[in-house]
C-alpha cells in the first residue's frame, strides 16, 4: 500500500488540499490517503477526531482507503517528519496560501519546512487549486545534474503513475534562434533519462520569468509543475530567489518539489 499524507489544520486551504489529493489519487486501489493533524491542547483530541472522520466521509467518495492520525509534541515539523519517514511516505499533500510575503501564513512556512526537510515529495497545493486532471506536467528545467539522481528517480516514480503529457521548460536569456552546443546536448542526455515519458522540449528566452512561465502554464494546461531541488536550502530558494518566490505565492498550479 502506497502511503499518501495529507496535513490538515483544519483551515480552508488544507481541506481544499484533502479534496485535490482525494480527488488525484480516487480510483488507485493502492493508494492509502492518511488525514493527518498535530494538535496542540489534549482538549483537542476528541473534536480534531471528530472533524477529521467527518471529512474522511466526505472524501470516501473518491478512495476507498482513507485514515486518520492524530499526533502531539514539542514540533510539528519534527513530528510529521518523523511520521512520514516511518510510514515510508510516497509523497506530503500540504496546502499553501500564498499570501505576498510580508504577509504569509504561519502555516505556509510549515509547507516550506516540511518540503526542506526532504523525507519524501511533498505536492503543495495553492488554495485556489481545483483537480481537473493530472493531463499535463511540467518541469521547470535549467538543464543541469543530468543523470539518475534520486530527484531524477522520484520524478519517474511519480510520472508512472499517472497517464500525463511530460513538458521540460527552459527559461534562459541565451536562447535566440537556435540552441547553443550546450543545451543541445543537455537536452538529449535529459530526453534519454526521460524517454519512458517522451517528453516535449520547450526553450524560451528569458524576458521576464514569471511571465514566461505563467503563459506557458495556461497555453499548455499545466496541471502540475516539478521543481527538483539540489544542494540548497529551500527556503532560502523561495524567500530569497525572486523567480522562485514569485512562481510559489503567484501560481495557481500545483508545486511538486522533490529534493535530493
Amino acid at each position: 500500500m502506497v502511503n499518501v499524507i495529507v496535513s490538515i489544520d483544519f483551515s480552508e486551504t488544507s481541506l481544499n488540499a484533502a479534496h485535490y489529493a482525494a480527488k488525484m489519487f480516487a480510483n488507485k486501489a493502492k493508494v492509502n490517503i492518511i488525514l493527518y493533524h498535530f494538535y496542540v491542547s489534549e482538549q483537542e483530541i476528541t473534536s480534531s477526531k471528530n472533524y477529521l472522520n467527518s471529512l474522511k466521509t466526505e472524501l470516501l467518495s473518491y478512495c476507498t482507503n482513507i485514515e486518520i492520525i492524530v499526533e502531539s509534541g514539542n514540533n510539528f515539523i519534527d513530528r510529521l517528519s518523523a511520521y512520514a519517514h516511518v510510514k515510508g511516505a510516497y509523497i506530503i499533500v500540504m496546502g499553501f496560501a500564498g499570501k505576498p510575503v510580508l504577509q504569509y501564513r504561519f502555516s505556509d512556512l510549515n509547507t516550506l519546512k516540511i518540503a526542506e526537510k526532504n523525507v519524501c515529495p511533498v505536492l503543495i497545493i495553492p488554495s485556489e487549486a481545483t483537480y481537473e486532471g493530472t493531463n499535463n506536467v511540467l518541469i521547470a528545467s535549467e538543464m543541469k545534474y543530468l543523470n539518475e539522481t534520486p530527484v531524477i528517480l522520484s520524478i519517474k516514480s511519480f510520472l508512472k503513475d499517472f497517464d500525463s503529457t511530460l513538458h521540460i521548460l527552459n527559461v534562459n536569456d541565451v536562447h535566440y534562434l537556435d540552441l547553443t552546443p550546450a543545451y543541445k546536448e543537455a537536452r538529449d542526455r535529459m530526453e534519454e533519462l526521460l524517454k519512458e515519458f517522451k517528453p516535449e522540449f520547450h526553450f524560451m528566452r528569458l524576458f521576464d520569468f514569471h511571465e514566461s512561465m505563467d503563459m506557458f502554464t495556461k497555453d499548455k494546461s499545466i496541471d502540475i509543475i516539478i521543481m527538483g531541488v539540489k544542494h540548497h536550502s529551500l527556503f532560502d530558494k523561495f524567500f530569497k530567489t525572486q523567480h522562485t518566490k514569485k512562481m510559489l505565492f503567484q501560481s495557481k498550479v500545483p508545486l511538486l518539489v522533490v529534493q535530493e
